[in-house]
């Protein structure tokens, strides 16, 4: 099949094929805003499919990460590329009209969110740190273009078109899941926490959603549920009660001026910290005997100082992306000494903070707990000020992803976890820009009423002689 395809003849016709099919498409989305809208959200939830791990046929061979990975052969990293360049050029024109504002955007992205941006130029220096800079150079790279697409995403669409997005791609994961296991989702320690956030969005989806559809929403968060004990993962089944009891957290925050509910925030997730913590403390009680799961959990936690230890032997900028953890080079692995008491050594430092801290050293994990904390904040304002079921989704992502990033690592890699911290990121600072510009205008308008109102009064032969002088 594959010398056929290969043939120089078909593979002329195809060539030609395509460029008709390729032509035909273009215009079709560009001759309508609607469809050229339509097809820019489905390609952003494919591609957050693709980013999450979803299994799918032949989608894992378009993630992001393939294009920096030393075993990726030469004709998968053309067919990503070539993919991801023709959705591109489909979506030309409208690229080109919303992107006009994008110096007027970073300059408002960085004097508001000013640590998350220092955070990703620390990303992109990391190669100077690195032992194997090229290496580090283009997979960071490679992070950060991604990174600029789900900025745009956030950017570009509202809250509503966000939770519909995030609803598509866990109502997705819960259908594949009861089709299909949960092998087609990964490993068990991300389905779990997975099908925890999926029934949190589904819940929030089918509460404005109307009556018709509302069931079938409902019925999908409860499979999601069911899908937690399912998975097997102790950390999901934590996740689902401490998100469930978020829900109800919010309702009280939102009643409440902005620092107090920021403080409140703030306490809720160090309980929820100290919850794990006391779970992780008590492992062979709470995880084996209550929660179904195996003690990995412990192994992680005897070998965690040994990666504090070794960040602290490049404290400020660490090892560089993707410098630290080299398993392919043996002896030189930085990581090499990185091992369980019963000899397991990690891929990962299993904590999203500490693998930070090996990547960008303790100014990094500085930088990303400061934006967290903006974030944070803007998430407590978006509560407050807003009505509809996305009020408290920014603070459902933000604490799913600290909790998961206790024992998981997705803060470091293109994961989903990445994925939905910089999608909230972008559309929190677009909020509190778009909050600024409509105060500055406000301003402005009084300003020119009172200078209006505040100039003398002029009678009416005065009035007169100015105009005969």
């Amino acid at each position: 099949m594959k010398e056929l395809i290969l043939h120089p003849l078909i593979l002329t016709l195809l060539f030609f094929a395509g460029s008709v099919y390729f032509v035909i498409g273009f215009q079709l989305i560009n001759s309508n805003n609607r469809w050229s809208k339509l097809f820019e959200q489905t390609c952003a939830t494919v591609l957050l499919m693709i980013i999450g791990g979803v299994c799918v046929g032949l989608m894992h061979k378009f993630h992001p990460r393939a294009l920096s990975l030393r075993t990726t052969t030469l004709p998968t990293i053309s067919m990503t590329l070539a993919t991801y360049s023709v959705c591109l050029v489909l979506l030309a024109p409208r690229l080109n009209n919303n992107l006009k504002d994008g110096v007027y955007v970073f300059s408002y992205f960085l004097k508001n969110n000013l640590f998350f941006c220092g955070y990703i130029l620390v990303m992109l220096l990391s190669f100077s740190f690195s032992n194997m800079p090229g290496y580090t150079f283009k997979a960071s790279i490679v992070h950060i273009g991604v990174t600029l697409v789900l900025i745009y995403i956030g950017k570009q669409y509202s809250w509503k078109e966000l939770l519909a997005m995030l609803t598509w791609y866990h109502g997705i994961a819960v259908i594949l899941f009861l089709v299909f296991g949960k092998q087609y989702l990964g490993h068990k320690n991300y389905v779990g926490p997975t099908m925890a956030l999926s029934a949190i969005i589904l819940y929030l989806w089918s509460v404005d959603v109307s009556k018709k559809y509302k069931l079938i929403f409902m019925s999908l968060a409860t499979l999601a549920v069911v899908f937690v004990q399912q998975a097997e993962s102790g950390m999901g089944k934590a996740l689902i009660f401490i998100l469930i009891c978020l829900l109800g957290c919010l309702r009280f925050l939102k009643r409440l001026p902005p620092r107090i509910a920021f403080a409140c925030m703030g306490v809720f997730l160090a309980i929820a910290v100290s919850l794990l913590i006391l779970i992780t403390e008590n492992a062979e009680y709470i995880i084996v005997e209550k929660l179904g799961k195996d003690m990995t959990l412990t192994g992680r936690t005897l070998f965690w100082p040994l990666i504090v230890d070794a960040i602290n032997r490049h404290p400020l900028f660490g090892y560089g992306y993707g410098g630290f953890w080299q398993d392919w080079r043996g002896a030189d692995n930085p990581a090499f000494n990185i091992r369980a008491p019963n000899g397991y050594q990690p891929p990962h430092s299993h904590n999203g903070f500490l693998d930070i801290g090996v990547n960008f050293g303790w100014i990094g994990v500085s930088l990303f707990i400061l934006s967290l904390l903006v974030n944070i904040y803007y998430g407590v304002l978006h509560l407050i000020r807003t009505k509809d079921a996305t009020a408290g989704l920014p603070l459902v992502i933000f604490t799913w992803l600290i909790i998961t990033n206790y024992t998981e690592t997705s803060l470091v890699a293109i994961s989903s976890g990445w994925a939905f911290y910089v999608l909230m990121t972008a559309r929190l600072t677009m909020d509190v820009v778009a909050k600024n510009t409509s105060d500055d205008a406000h301003i402005q308008k009084t300003l020119a009423f009172e200078s209006t109102s505040s100039s003398p009064e002029i009678s009416a032969t005065e009035d007169r002689n100015h105009y005969i002088d």
